[in-house]
């Protein structure tokens, strides 16, 4: 004998997953800790009273359960950036949900605006400006020669723009990597050819401290305390093969020169 059950899912289900799927999903896309993102999730669906939710993420699906009757939520997550204010504003939300001082529909509405800002990609010449100080500021933490700071500059500048600018266009992983560390290669070298008495290694380490995955292996370090095994391998293996491609570019450019 077989018995159907017809489950109807009204608007207060309904708004809640919105907003705790919408929030998973700007945490997870902005870089976000597989942990984090469950807690705040977790957290949203106790404050809305469902105490009984269950939330299982990876690095490119969130699966979300209200409650045991009703109907799971799976989302395919396909891009991913680091963008730490993103995570602040989606937490602050959180926090005002729990607090009471915002209401369902408001924390959607601002999860929206938050969600869409993601689309907006910053000026290109201000990450080439910032790319650029960092490079600078790794040249003098390691006792970098006033000779190399130019060099340092523009290869690091030039590497960062080359990442973003085939990450917009590809959408795909380790390939601009490994074509930003190439530029950054050939830069130092050069550099290092025209204005000598410097040091061309610590250039290199300075110049590709902008492409390196420090956020991820952060993440995946956080993630394997926290017990999240899948996410710390998936993480790590993705770090480590970033890794191997920025490794990569830089060795074929001092193989060839």
């Amino acid at each position: 004998m077989t018995i159907n059950v017809q489950y109807s899912e009204n608007y207060e289900e309904k708004i809640a997953k919105d907003v705790i799927i919408l929030a998973g999903r700007i945490l997870l896309e902005s870089g976000a800790e597989g942990s984090r993102v469950e807690d705040t999730m977790t957290r949203i669906a106790f404050t809305l009273g469902y105490t009984e939710s269950n939330s299982f993420v990876t690095n490119t699906v969130i699966n979300f359960m209200l409650h045991n009757e009703s109907y799971p939520r799976i989302y395919r997550i396909r891009t991913r950036d680091t963008n730490l204010h993103r995570i602040s504003r989606t937490n602050r939300v959180s926090r005002q949900l729990s607090e009471g001082t915002l209401s369902v529909e408001d924390a959607y509405q601002e999860l929206q605006k938050i969600y869409h800002e993601q689309s907006i990609n910053h000026d290109l010449f201000f990450k080439f400006i910032a790319a650029a100080i960092i490079s600078i500021s790794f040249l003098y933490l390691q006792g970098g020669y006033l000779v190399d700071v130019f060099t340092a500059l523009v290869a690091g500048a030039l590497g960062y723009l080359v990442v973003e600018l085939l990450n917009r266009n590809l959408h795909t992983k380790f390939i601009p990597e490994f074509m930003g560390a190439l530029v950054i290669g050939a830069v130092a070298v050069l550099g290092n050819t025209l204005i000598q008495g410097g040091s061309i290694s610590t250039i290199i380490i300075s110049a590709v401290m902008p492409i390196v995955p420090g956020v991820l292996i952060t993440n995946a370090i956080q993630d394997l305390f926290s017990g999240h095994m899948l996410m710390f391998t998936t993480k790590s293996l993705e770090a480590l093969v970033t890794a191997f491609g920025i490794g990569a570019g830089v060795g074929t450019i001092l193989i060839i020169s």
